[in-house]
């Protein structure tokens, strides 16, 4: 089903990405910076969203998941991963529960995808789970000032709202969840509501010097705090201790799918790689898959990078050995043929 907000960024100029959410409107640094000094709103709608029902649940899902989901209460949220047998990444899931039910972000994996594979553990279990992607529309403010924005377009005051704690608005779900490290939050909103709330947002928010962005800048921002997206740092083949993913991950609420290679792998401290944090002495983004080198010997590959105007220089994410994960190493990446001076500048 087509985005309803589509028509409104093509008349605004947007580069679309998906076929319906913008890349840019202007252009990713002028967007980059008025995220950092005000604030940015974004259509995220091409990403999945589910409902699961039922009075089982919780229990039902915290027997898949990586994370206590049994301690959740109404209005609260959790990150939490869905792995496979292998401890393999399927998705990277947020969780919110409200009165009657659970809202399961998705994020880049489709929720039809992730019902697929959930809806083969249901046998006995009060459990029903519903794609809500066409259903909804999401939105995410981001920026230093975008609890402001909030306030001024919605007349909700979330200044005491804790990360991934959330309330609803009417049939709207206002999230904190901070994608920038500048604070922000998801809006959930009924298709036929989106409209009204995006137009609000383009007309009252620029009275504070903010404005809609694309995912290319919030990307920036992204690989600036060394957060992994699936479908490009981490996929199913990657072992989730690789990735990192220390705040989705219980080490005491018992079984899970994948939790013995887990278990297996913290009790022996170790796994071959680590996806860490780049500095590269380059403008230039590298090209995925780009190799990272330490005297012509290959030690890793790069999995994203894009140009910093922060740091005036390009941050990149990418998976390297045991001996090259840790802060300050030094090491090259070979992007298209041409030697860059890097250093791991994050390991999680």
């Amino acid at each position: 089903m087509q985005n309803p907000l589509v028509l409104h960024h093509e008349k605004m100029g947007a580069e679309l990405a998906h076929g319906r959410v913008p890349l840019w409107f202007s252009n990713t640094s002028d967007e980059y910076l008025m995220l950092g000094k005000s604030a940015g709103f974004a259509d995220l709608s091409h990403l999945g969203v589910m409902a699961v029902d039922g009075k089982d649940r919780l229990p039902f899902l915290n027997g898949l998941v990586t994370n206590d989901v049994g301690k959740l209460y109404p209005g609260s949220g959790v990150h939490s991963l869905l792995l496979n047998t292998k401890a393999r990444v399927i998705a990277d899931l947020y969780l919110y529960l409200k009165d009657e039910s659970l809202l399961v972000d998705t994020g880049d994996v489709s929720a039809q995808n992730v019902k697929s594979f959930l809806d083969r553990f249901i046998v006995t279990e009060d459990v029903r789970l519903s794609d809500l992607t066409d259903e909804l529309v999401r939105l995410t403010v981001q920026g230093p000032r975008a609890t402001d924005v909030i306030k001024t377009v919605l007349g909700v005051n979330v200044q005491e709202l804790q990360p991934l704690r959330h309330l609803s608005i009417g049939p709207s779900l206002v999230v904190n969840r901070d994608r920038t490290g500048l604070g922000g939050y998801d809006l959930f909103i009924p298709r036929d509501e989106a409209e009204p709330v995006w137009q609000g947002l383009l007309l009252k928010a620029q009275d504070i010097g903010a404005g809609p962005v694309g995912l290319s800048a919030l990307d920036v921002y992204r690989i600036e705090r060394g957060t992994p997206r699936m479908g490009v740092d981490v996929n199913e083949n990657t072992i989730v201790l690789e990735a990192g993913y220390a705040d989705a991950i219980s080490y005491s609420k018992g079984c899970y799918m994948g939790q013995e290679v887990v278990a297996r792998a913290t009790h022996i401290g170790r796994v071959n790689k680590k996806l860490v944090q780049l500095q590269l002495e380059t403008e230039t983004p590298a090209l995925p898959g780009s190799p990272i080198v330490h005297e012509d010997n290959e030690v890793g590959r790069i999995t994203s990078s894009a140009y910093s105007p922060k740091s005036r220089s390009v941050v990149g994410l990418g998976y390297v050995t045991r001996e090259f994960a840790k802060e300050n190493a030094r090491i090259e990446v070979n992007s298209a043929g041409l030697i860059v001076h890097a250093r791991v500048t994050k390991v999680d």
